[in-house]
């Protein structure tokens, strides 16, 4: 099976319409390149907002995608908290994400994609994160890294953390007999690398450091564990805005949070990850990026 997997879409009608356009070139770029599956790990829109996740809604309708065996979707933290857009946004945004109701938030978002939630293995009917989808001969595993607001450990609400209940479930759920022999792939919203490791201190800006103290993944060394003990072979991520193949304890990582970030080179780029019995093959593709979003944007999924 050949998946495609994207990330970090921050659809933004006001702020990021090019978003729009990027995201609806991308998907069809996967399609025509024999992406029978989409994978998005996250920040779907920039500020958290309906409309936002409406239009994403739409677009997967129009490309026959709003189906489970179709497409998967786990959530980011800006798809619960937002972010800021203006100069003056950032400094009442902390504030902001001391006032958002996280769980509010995360029913809304899933709320939106249901249909991609259906036909899927969970702990009870009211729990969403950690899931199971079985595609043929692979399992995807979704988790929700998006950790709570907290003015001294996640003080931009952008750090990440899995519970200690969720791995909890998620071993249960991996032990199923049925499950023993397909390939898992797990999808969560946070990397697992030090973003600043190529990076000497003398090098380092101070944005450096503190996207470094406010974008982390707590925990990572119990997740590693546990992907191990349950033969994770592939983790699929996002949040680092970099296109990145790596390889921790064995695993493999494909960051694609640079899917839709133009602003370094013109492009768009998925990652086409064909998935074999005892093989895993990756390759990065990429198509020219809109820079501009043409008005008026309506009807959208027929852009060129």
């Amino acid at each position: 099976m050949r998946i495609a997997h994207i990330s970090d879409l921050h659809l933004c009608m006001k702020f990021k319409r090019h978003n729009i356009l990027n995201t609806i070139k991308l998907i069809r770029h996967a399609l025509n390149n024999g992406a029978e599956h989409l994978v998005i790990t996250g920040d779907i829109s920039d500020n958290a907002n309906d409309a936002d996740f409406v239009i994403f809604r739409d677009i997967l309708k129009q490309f026959n995608l709003l189906r489970p065996d179709k497409a998967t979707i786990i959530v980011g933290n800006h798809d619960i908290f937002g972010g800021p857009q203006t100069a003056e946004d950032v400094y009442k945004f902390p504030q902001k994400c001391a006032n958002t109701d996280y769980h509010r938030k995360l029913y809304r978002f899933i709320e939106h994609f249901r249909e991609l939630f259906e036909n899927t293995y969970r702990p009870t009917e009211e729990v969403f994160f950690p899931f199971v989808k079985v595609l043929d001969n692979i399992l995807l595993i979704g988790l929700n890294t998006i950790d709570h607001y907290s003015k001294l450990k996640n003080p931009f609400a952008s750090n990440g953390h899995v519970s200690k209940t969720q791995r909890k479930l998620f071993s249960q759920l991996l032990h199923r007999p049925e499950f023993k022999d397909k390939t898992k792939v797990v999808l969560a919203h946070h990397h697992f690398y030090k973003k600043d490791a190529s990076t000497s201190s003398s090098e380092k800006t101070l944005w450096d450091k503190i996207e470094h103290f406010t974008m982390k993944l707590r925990g990572k060394k119990k997740l590693l564990k546990l992907f191990t003990e349950n033969n994770v072979k592939l983790v699929l991520h996002g949040h680092s805005h970099e296109m990145m193949e790596y390889t921790r304890k064995g695993i493999t990582f494909l960051n694609a949070g640079a899917s839709i970030d133009s602003a370094v080179e013109p492009k768009t780029a998925t990652y086409l990850i064909d998935i074999f019995p005892n093989l895993i093959k990756t390759n990065l593709s990429s198509v020219e990026a809109h820079l501009v979003a043409e008005p008026p944007i309506l009807s959208i999924v027929g852009v060129e």
